[in-house]
């Protein structure tokens, strides 16, 4: 049997996030200002965390994605951007 895969990097903004199908592997990475839980996990500014290994299997993925501003952003002034990159495998 013979399958085809293709790495997928999609940019969120938003805390919505449709349900991903096929996944193999899954890494966030915060491309922001705030920190962002994404299902519970907390991921700092410039930080990256995977959230599904590649182990050979696949499935069905929902995030949902929440944001918490720093008090040092908030003590600054400064705006806090909300921006996370995924990237991750999928079946094709």
């Amino acid at each position: 049997m013979f399958l085809e895969s293709a790495f997928i990097t999609r940019e969120f903004k938003e805390e919505q996030i449709p349900i991903l199908e096929n996944v193999t592997c899954l890494s966030v990475v915060n491309k922001g200002s705030s920190v962002a839980l994404v299902n519970g996990v907390s991921i700092y500014p410039s930080q990256k965390q995977i959230l599904i290994v590649p182990d050979g299997t696949y499935c069905k993925v929902q995030l949902s994605v929440s944001y918490l501003t720093t008090v040092s952003l908030e003590k600054s002034g400064q705006k806090p951007e909300n921006k996370i990159l995924l990237i991750y495998k999928k079946l094709i």
